[in-house]
């Protein structure tokens, strides 16, 4: 509760002292700061931890994917927000015990599968180039998790959880993860409320010295996202020469920050005639002091807490404290600068010296037509677009209802509510880079333009041959599949991220091997009978060593600058000794979405979402018997009121034998140099035609699969994730 504190001059002066060394320090005039802007996630592809190696320093932030482009994040500003789209029952199998929870009580899950206006959280290693880490691996270490209840990150599949992270158990901190990887999991939290989860990244170079990236910390609101309420006291001390203001806050989430408010009160001065800003201090310890000079004229004092983290924290406001030499007079407190509709208005009547028996009469005037609003000594009412520019005041009415004094009218400011997005903005700062994309700085200049007698070298489109065996045969890595407009046309082209810059091939380039390390057995009754009852080849949910993760996406630029509505991914066919599968799993094992497959009771076509910046997609991909397979997709779509479709051939191999014998004698387009006579030349970075076929690797796009590994471009033999060592 506010209250006027009057002091001995002794104590003043000491209490001056103490002001001019503690609080005081942080003190300045003028108004607060404006908190720094946050980047809010509560839906679509987010890696909450991306590492990268910059300047021989192991960097850990996040990365989202904004209009197709990787884009970091900020962990420091960033509030991530798990909703209740998340919300689900806890499932009865004892394998899901470690949740601690009982069956059936509603726990919020960002799942592992990609689901519509959910978010999709992961990690990823995919800008460390291979080699420069021993042994290719980085460790990701939990270091603390804050919260109201427990937080598990863990893989569901057929053969049950995969545990990752927990915030109980400390076995379960630190896991090993392989260069390059990009991989999703469940995360689960067993409690509504805020939390805050700490991670650092940790690896050794390959010449044996160690590496340890600075920490972040994300915080994490679950459930509703509407700011925790917080509650600002004033205290007025008096002395001779000045007041000393000391602001106290209390309240906001009790799992954010140790559960102290974190920003700046900021002290108002109130006059019969004008309302001022006197100063505002740093919140320490939830309190901040500052000390002002007499004002004789000034009839109170308001503190204002303004929120370091203001989407989570509701700003406060202290009522009036009475000058304790003010002259009388009336004044409206509590007013803040500005509104947005379908909040309230809280207004107070200042009144000194207080008049009992008095009554407070509230109006508002527009165009000179003045609005009663009501009685007493607070006026509440809700924030509407016509009150905005209106004046609102009050009457001071002796018993009798006459007017004994008027307050100072104030404007009110009222503005429209913002537009609800899911999409998550743009947060990469002018001198950061994206950890999937070189610094700009740090761009290779452009090889010097063509002199007087050197003929330009042009990208040019060329159809070529492959003859089977000439592709690349891949065990390992992160791809997605997706359409591209190029031209007129619409073509289908795989996006190769293990380079950490993606480049986007033809697919007839590749064979995609499932060793024995996709091999598994579905339980029986686990709800997989679709399968059959033996074993089959899985490409998983999340990425693993020594299996290819390929996924699908329409996250070319080109796809939301030219595509309306949805594009349709249609299985033209399957030719195989197996059977084809595609699907989801929901974050306790069981089937989820079914994409597309060739058997019973799973669709021929899946449609996938454009919007602003296309969406990016990963399912299970089961495949029933050993033996090559191609697999025939359609992609079609709509581009400025023309129907477009373009069709591939994606290749698997499975088990043993000759992978490369998947793929027949078959046509690749490649990206080659040519003159304007037509003779051959080398193509520079910035040669390449605008169509998204960017990057060196497209020049001699079909490599023999035995030039590939002594290159590195194969993982090394690596534990799966499943049994990757953790470090306490």
């Amino acid at each position: 509760m506010a209250r006027v504190v009057r002091t001995a001059t002794a104590l003043l002066a000491a209490v001056s002292v103490l002001g001019a060394t503690s609080g005081a320090a942080a003190a300045a005039g003028g108004p607060a700061p404006v908190p720094p802007q946050r980047q809010s996630l509560a839906a679509g592809h987010a890696d909450l931890l991306s590492v990268s190696l910059e300047a021989g320093s192991l960097v850990l932030a996040g990365q989202s994917d904004v209009d197709g482009t990787p884009t970091r994040l900020d962990p420091a500003r960033t509030t991530v927000h798990v909703t209740d789209a998340a919300l689900r029952p806890a499932p009865a199998s004892t394998d899901y015990g470690f949740l601690g929870v009982p069956a059936g009580a509603p726990i919020h899950v960002v799942p592992q599968a990609f689901r519509p206006g959910v978010l999709w959280a992961g990690w990823n290693t995919e800008s460390v180039p291979r080699g420069a880490l021993a042994g290719d691996v980085v460790d990701l270490a939990l270091r603390d998790a804050r919260g109201p209840g427990q937080v598990e990150v863990y893989l569901a599949g057929v053969d049950g959880p995969d545990r990752v992270w927990s915030s109980r158990d400390p076995a379960l901190r630190t896991l090993r993860v392989a260069v390059p990887t990009h991989a999703h999991a469940n995360w689960a939290f067993t409690a509504p409320g805020v939390y805050e989860l700490e991670f650092a990244a940790s690896a050794t170079t390959a010449s044996g010295a160690p590496l340890v990236s600075a920490p972040v910390r994300y915080v994490v609101a679950v459930g509703g996202p509407t700011p925790a309420p917080t509650t600002t006291a004033l205290d007025v001390e008096e002395g001779p020469g000045g007041l000393r203001l000391t602001g106290r806050v209390s309240g906001g989430p009790a799992h954010l920050h140790g559960g102290v408010p974190t920003g700046w009160v900021e002290f108002h001065r109130h006059h019969v005639d004008r309302d001022e800003v006197v100063g505002h201090v740093a919140v320490d310890d939830g309190a901040g002091a500052l000390a002002v000079p007499d004002e004789p004229d000034a009839l109170a004092y308001t503190a204002r807490f303004v929120p370091a983290v203001h989407d989570l924290v509701a700003a406060s406001e202290s009522p009036a404290v009475a000058n304790p030499r003010a002259p009388p007079g009336a004044a409206v407190t509590g007013v803040r600068d500005r509104y947005t509709a379908g909040e309230t208005i809280t207004a107070t009547a200042l009144v000194v010296p207080e008049r009992p028996g008095h009554t407070t009469a509230w109006w508002t005037r527009e165009g000179g037509v003045t609005t009663p609003r009501g009685a007493g000594g607070v006026l509440t009412t809700p924030a509407t677009a016509e009150l905005d520019g209106a004046e609102l005041g009050f009457d001071l009415l002796d018993a009798g209802g006459g007017t004994v004094a008027s307050a100072r009218a104030v404007t009110l400011r009222v503005g429209p509510a913002p537009t609800t997005t899911t999409a998550p903005p743009a947060a990469t700062s002018p001198t950061t880079a994206s950890p999937t994309t070189a610094p700009a700085q740090t761009t290779p200049a452009p090889a010097p333009g063509p002199g007087p007698t050197t003929e330009a070298c042009v990208a040019t489109e060329v159809t070529r041959t492959a003859e089977p065996g000439e592709v690349e045969v891949v065990t390992d890595g992160h791809f997605d599949y997706g359409p591209v407009v190029e031209g007129d046309a619409l073509t289908a082209r795989v996006k190769d991220d293990r380079q950490g810059s993606p480049e986007w091939r033809d697919p007839g380039g590749y064979v995609f091997h499932l060793t024995d390390a996709a091999r598994t057995t579905p339980p029986a009754g686990s709800g997989y009978d679709f399968l059959g009852g033996g074993p089959v080849w899985t490409i998983p949910l999340t990425q693993r060593p020594g299996i290819p993760w390929i996924g699908w996406n329409t996250q070319h630029p080109s796809i939301p600058e030219s595509i309306t509505g949805d594009v349709t991914m249609t299985l033209e066919g399957v030719e195989g000794p197996g059977r084809l599968a595609v699907y989801g799993q929901d974050p306790f094992g069981g089937v989820g979405d079914r994409y597309f497959g060739t058997v019973e009771g799973f669709p021929r076509s899946t449609a996938v979402p454009v919007g602003r910046s296309g969406v990016h997609v990963h399912g299970v991909w089961a495949f029933t018997a050993p033996g090559s397979y191609a697999v025939t997709f359609a992609f079609s779509g709509t581009a400025n009121g023309r129907a477009l479709t373009a069709k591939s051939t994606l290749a698997f191999h499975i088990g043993a034998g000759d992978p490369a014998a998947a793929r027949p004698k078959t046509q690749v387009v490649e990206q080659v140099g040519r003159t304007a006579n037509g003779q051959g030349c080398a193509l520079g970075p910035r040669d390449l035609a605008s169509t998204g076929l960017g990057g060196e690797l497209l020049v001699g796009l079909v490599v023999a699969a035995a030039l590939l590994i002594p290159l590195g471009f194969l993982l090394t033999s690596l534990a799966t994730l499943s049994a990757a060592r953790r470090r306490p």
